[in-house]
This record gives C-alpha cells, structure tokens and sequence, in this order.
C-alpha cells in the first residue's frame, strides 16, 4: 500500500500573493509569509521520496490536506506543476473564462 498522510490546517485559507519589487528588492508579501509558516507549523508528517499527490478541500476555515505516494516516473519538466498550470490558466483569462478564480477543481476543490 502507498504511504499516505492527511492533516488539517485549522485556519482560513489564502490565496498567495504576488511577489512584490520595489527599489529594496523583490519580497514576498507578509501575509502569504505568514500562511506559508501555519502551514508548515501543521505538518507532522512523513517526508516522501518519490512522486506523490497532492488534494486540497478548501473550506471556508480550514483545508483538508492529503499527500500520497504514486507509482509514476519523474518528468523531464523541471518546474512546479503549479506555475505550469498557472500559467495555462492565465493564458485562458477571457478566452475560456473570464477569469481563473472561476476554477474550482484540480486536483483539490472549494467547498
């Protein structure tokens, strides 16, 4: 059986914020700073060695996280898949929607 592992993060979900540049540098907003420490303070588990998956239940106070090993051979892409299919969903803006907030499923959903 593939190793697996759920947790909660008991606090209102965020969407990431954009990198900001200013005259200083590049810097990631504070609040995307701070979501990103809560989660990581939430998760207990295992460190997986090879491909796994990743489903997210966004709630309107909490998520729902499961991570899962999977039985695939690594790609030859090198990025995230997340800015690949960011960038996807931004190229669709207007053509196919009228804005990516309209997706609710990948791999994880809004409740």
């Amino acid at each position: 059986m593939a190793k697996q592992y759920r947790f909660t993060i008991p606090i209102k979900p965020k969407s990431k914020g954009r990198p900001r540049v200013t005259k200083n540098g590049t810097f990631t907003p504070k609040a995307t700073r701070e979501y990103e420490a809560a989660v990581k303070s939430y998760y207990k588990g295992p460190k997986f060695d090879g491909p796994v998956s990743l489903t997210i239940s966004l709630y309107k106070d909490k998520a729902f996280v499961t991570l899962q090993e999977v039985d695939v051979d690594f790609s030859p892409l090198r990025g995230d898949i997340s800015n690949y299919v960011k960038g996807i969903e931004d190229a669709l803006n207007g053509l196919a929607y009228d804005d990516d907030r309209q997706i609710h499923l990948l791999k994880g959903s809004k409740k």
